[in-house]
C-alpha cells in the first residue's frame, strides 16, 4: 500500500519515486506515479493501424469495484495521473458517466483517456467540465481533411467531431482544468499530411500535438511503417517542427531516421513508475518488454509491484541488460532505424517474430 496519505500525497510520492528511480532502487517504498487502467469498450471506428482484438471484454465498473478496488484505489489516490484508456471508446460504454465519476473521487489524481472525438459530445464535455477534476484527452485524428481521415478511421464521422471539437474549444476558454492533445499516428498512408495537421490543430485550439510512429500488430499492417518512407517522413517532421514553431504550438515528434546524432541512451522509467492493469487483473508493461505473466489477482499491490517480475525488470535495466534498449526509441532513439522498433512481437512466437523481420 502506499506509503503517504492525505491531500499532498501524490506530491510526496513523486518526490519519494523519483529519489528512488535515481536511486535505481529494486525494492520501493513508493507507489506508481501513473496508474494505467484499461478501460475497453464497444468502437465505432476501424483505424488503419489498430490494435484492438476481434474479441475482448469491456470495462465493468462493478466488476472493478469488486475484484480490484481495494488494491488499485489506493494506489490510484497517491498517483499523480490516471489513464483509462483501452481498447475502443469508454464514452461509448453504458455506464460511462458513472465510471468517471467513480474515478473523479480521487480529485488529485490527473485523469486522462483518449478517443476518437465522434463520442466527445457537448453534454459529455459538459459533464466533465463539472466534475472540477483535472483532465487531459487525446483525441485521435490522424488527418486534417474529411477524405483521409475516413480512410485512416475507416468511419465516416469527421463532421461530427468536428462540431464536437468546436463544442470542447469554447468550453476550454471558460476553465483551466482541461487540456486537449490532438494525437496523429504517423503511416505511410497520412505521414504527407502531418504539417498540415499542426497547422489543422493550431486553428482549432489544441494544446499539443502528439505524433507516433504506427507499431506494428499484424502483418498486413507492415506496409504503414514509415520504416519504410524515411525519407519522407524526416522531410515531413521538418515540415511540421517549422509549422508548429509559426504557430507557437506544442508538439511530440518521434526520432528522425538516420540522424548524424541521438540523444543518449536512457534507462526506461517506466517499471519505477508506471502500472497497467486490464480487466482480467492481468499486469501489462509496455509493448516492446514482451509478455509480462504477472496478475494482481491472488496478490496483494506490494507483491506484484515489488514481486518477482518487477523486481527481475529493475535489475536487469539497471545492469543494462534488458532488450528495451535495442527495442525501444524512446529509451534509444537511434534504434528507430532497425524494424524491430516498429513492431510488437507481445504474444508472437519466434516463428512469427522472424516472419515480421523478413525483408526488413
Amino acid at each position: 500500500m502506499p506509503v503517504f496519505a492525505g491531500t499532498n500525497c501524490v506530491e510526496l510520492n513523486n518526490r519519494l519515486n523519483e529519489q528512488e528511480y535515481a536511486a535505481r532502487a529494486i525494492c520501493l517504498r513508493s507507489s506508481p506515479r501513473a496508474v494505467f487502467l484499461q478501460m475497453d469498450g464497444p468502437c465505432n471506428h476501424d483505424c488503419l493501424f489498430c490494435s484492438r482484438p476481434v474479441a475482448y471484454r469491456y470495462f465493468n465498473l462493478d466488476d472493478y469495484r469488486r475484484r480490484f478496488a481495494a488494491k488499485i484505489d489506493p494506489i490510484i489516490a497517491a498517483a499523480e495521473r490516471l489513464n483509462l484508456t483501452g481498447s475502443g471508446e469508454l464514452l461509448l460504454l453504458p455506464q460511462a458517466r458513472e465510471n468517471l465519476t467513480y474515478f473523479n473521487q480521487f480529485v488529485h489524481t490527473e485523469k486522462m483517456f483518449a478517443t476518437n472525438g465522434s463520442s466527445l459530445t457537448p453534454k459529455m464535455i459538459d459533464f466533465i467540465a463539472a466534475s472540477g477534476n483535472r483532465y487531459v484527452i487525446h483525441v485521435s485524428l490522424h488527418a486534417a481533411n474529411e477524405i483521409l481521415h475516413a480512410r485512416m478511421a475507416g468511419a465516416h464521422t469527421y463532421k461530427a467531431v468536428l462540431s464536437n471539437l468546436e463544442y470542447v474549444r469554447k468550453i476550454k476558454a471558460t476553465i483551466s482544468t482541461l487540456r486537449v492533445n490532438y494525437i496523429f499516428v504517423a503511416t505511410t498512408e497520412n505521414i504527407k499530411d502531418l504539417p498540415a495537421f499542426v497547422h489543422f490543430a493550431a486553428e482549432h485550439g489544441a494544446d499539443a500535438v502528439v505524433a507516433y510512429y504506427n507499431y506494428v500488430y499484424r502483418l498486413d499492417q507492415k506496409a504503414l511503417s514509415c520504416y519504410f518512407a524515411q525519407d519522407l517522413t524526416n522531410d515531413m517532421i521538418d515540415q511540421a517542427l517549422a509549422v508548429a514553431k509559426d504557430c507557437n504550438l506544442t508538439i511530440h515528434l518521434p526520432p528522425k531516421f538516420h540522424q548524424a546524432s541521438y540523444p543518449r541512451e536512457t534507462i526506461c522509467g517506466e517499471v519505477w513508475s508506471n502500472l497497467m492493469i486490464n480487466t482480467e487483473g492481468d499486469i501489462i508493461t509496455c509493448d516492446v518488454a514482451g509478455d509480462s505473466r504477472e496478475s494482481i489477482n491472488g496478490k496483494s499491490f506490494d507483491e506484484v509491484w515489488n514481486g518477482e517480475y518487477y523486481s527481475r525488470l529493475r535489475s536487469l535495466l539497471k545492469t543494462g541488460n534488458h532488450a528495451c534498449s535495442s527495442a525501444c526509441f524512446r529509451a534509444n532513439p537511434s534504434v528507430v532505424n532497425d524494424f524491430r522498433s516498429h513492431f510488437i512481437t507481445r504474444g508472437k512466437t519466434p516463428e512469427e517474430i522472424a516472419e515480421f523481420l523478413a525483408g526488413s
